[in-house]
């Protein structure tokens, strides 16, 4: 029987100068969560690691920091592959391995890795249960699949404008659109659990602020300017965006407005040690 072919996508986003500000901007706000997770993984010198879209590379030039030498990628944009490799021109911790496409086709080594961890990548990936045991698979034994993502029907503003149901419908159909999913962070334990990962931390982050905070100007920003690509998608008509655009904009002139983010979702499994491996004795030790 002939092997499946995973099915083809392109980030939605893109990596425009303009998406790349965005994400700048992102990271400011959600990277000291990062970081969090990054210590509770108690990530050690000389780990081998693989970070899966790493993107502008705030995390990782974190990671490379952590481990004290080069962190291997897998990232299909040539603008942001070539970002990751000067920055490792520029630290002079070496230059770690990289697959310049999507994680289907990326041959990955297997049982080599620490810590597999990527951020905000596997919403936009179609057949993620079958990504999650590919990685599982270039785990070593006792090694660590850590990955943030969105559950984001938690996204609301106070108080809440019309059809603002139908517009976090058309969110939903717009990640669905490439065969991801918007809210996948609910998904993921079961996917660990089915590749054969213990599950060891599942921590939610929630944030919220008024009008002129980060969150209020990065939440705006994203959704004011994808606005008109989630027109149309299900009962989200082109009227209901402009109008919803209208009351966003209006919002933002009362201090007592609210924007409630989606919730960033941290889950961690471990890849099991076989008894009288030399992994389990190493951890006895």
């Amino acid at each position: 029987m002939p092997r499946r072919r995973p099915r083809p996508y392109t980030y939605l986003l893109g990596d425009s100068p303009t998406e790349s500000a965005r994400l700048r901007a992102q990271a400011r706000l959600w990277d000291p969560t990062a970081f969090a997770l990054f210590d509770r993984l108690r990530i050690r010198t000389g780990w081998r690691v693989l970070e899966i879209g790493p993107g502008n590379g705030s995390l990782h030039r974190e990671l490379r920091r952590r481990v004290g030498g080069p962190v291997d990628i897998v990232e299909p944009s040539p603008v942001f592959g070539d970002r990751i490799a000067a920055l490792a021109r520029r630290d002079r911790l070496g230059a770690g391995r990289a697959w310049r496409s999507t994680l289907a086709d990326a041959a990955l080594p297997r049982g080599v890795y620490d810590l597999i961890f990527a951020r905000w990548v596997f919403l936009f990936m179609p057949d993620p249960a079958r990504r999650i045991a590919q990685l599982a698979a270039a785990l070593r034994p006792g090694g660590l699949l850590a990955i943030e993502d969105y559950e984001r029907n938690t996204l609301r503003m106070l108080p809440t404008p019309p059809a603002w149901d139908a517009f976090l419908a058309a969110d939903h159909a717009f990640f669905a659109s490439q065969g991801g999913h918007a809210s996948v962070a609910g998904l993921l334990p079961g996917y660990y659990e089915r590749a054969g990962l213990s599950l060891v931390d599942v921590t939610p982050t929630t944030k919220a602020g008024h009008p002129g905070s980060p969150v209020w100007r990065w939440l705006s920003a994203y959704f004011l300017g994808v606005m008109d690509q989630l027109a149309g998608r299900g009962e989200f008509r082109p009227a209901d965006a402009a109008r919803l655009a209208a009351a966003w904009r209006a919002a933002a002139t009362s201090p007592t407005s609210l924007l409630i983010a989606p919730t960033v979702v941290d889950v961690v499994g471990r890849k099991p040690v076989r008894r009288g491996s030399k992994a389990a004795k190493g951890a006895a030790a």
